[in-house]
């Protein structure tokens, strides 16, 4: 089975080696020390990244985070998510970075913003370990994510008949389940880190306008 546009390396970046991120309280801090050990930065890098997994750690899993969802085969999939749970940190807003493999469709409902960055494998096909989560979503009935919003980042290869399924079925998937879509869907091609970036600057803007208008209620 050949893979997306999963297996397409960041350019100019070390691809992560696919991990289970914050999973549990304790995964959070081992993040730290993975992040940490994979800079080339130097130290205030290191020291940066380790203080904003602990805080993933430390701080509670309610309304007011971010949930990350990632399904991935080689890894792209989930760094674009670090990525994204980086961009969020200055918005104040707990970002959490999970793993479609170690996920049930329950977690959706456990946070009122769910963004996804998900990958197109082989014909069509979700990541294999992230299959069961995507799914039980996808054609799954009884989940309710009324007042959760969402917004999907979907990989994938135009040379595929299928391109971005994974991705475009999830966010079809969402809105049928009740999620209210904060920002629209972006289909990546081989060359995603443009409109990868557009979708993350798209995202934290519609946040902030989310964080505003709440301010001033």
């Amino acid at each position: 089975m050949n893979a997306n546009t999963d297996q397409v390396n960041f350019p100019n970046q070390h691809q992560p080696e696919p991990q289970t991120v914050d999973a549990a309280h304790a995964h959070s801090l081992s993040e730290a020390q993975t992040i940490a050990s994979n800079s080339a930065n130097g130290n205030g890098h290191a020291r940066a990244a380790q203080d904003l997994a602990r805080e993933r750690a430390a701080a509670p899993f309610n309304g007011e985070s971010v949930l990350i969802l990632y399904g991935t085969v080689t890894g792209n999939s989930e760094a674009l998510a670090k990525k994204l749970a980086e961009a969020l940190r200055p918005t104040g807003l707990t970002a959490r970075v999970r793993d479609m493999a170690h996920c049930q469709p329950n977690v959706l409902k456990q946070t009122n913003c769910v963004l996804v960055v998900a990958s197109t494998y082989g014909d069509g096909e979700p990541p294999d370990d992230a299959a069961p989560f995507w799914e039980a979503v996808v054609h799954g009935n009884g989940l309710d994510l009324s007042g959760v919003k969402y917004s999907v980042l979907a990989l994938g290869n135009t040379t595929y008949d299928h391109f971005c399924k994974c991705g475009r079925e999830l966010d079809a998937a969402l809105e049928r389940h009740g999620a209210v879509r904060l920002h629209p869907r972006v289909d990546c091609d081989v060359d995603y880190n443009d409109p990868a970036g557009r979708w993350i600057e798209g995202v934290l803007a519609n946040l902030r306008q989310e964080q505003n208008s709440s301010a001033s209620a």
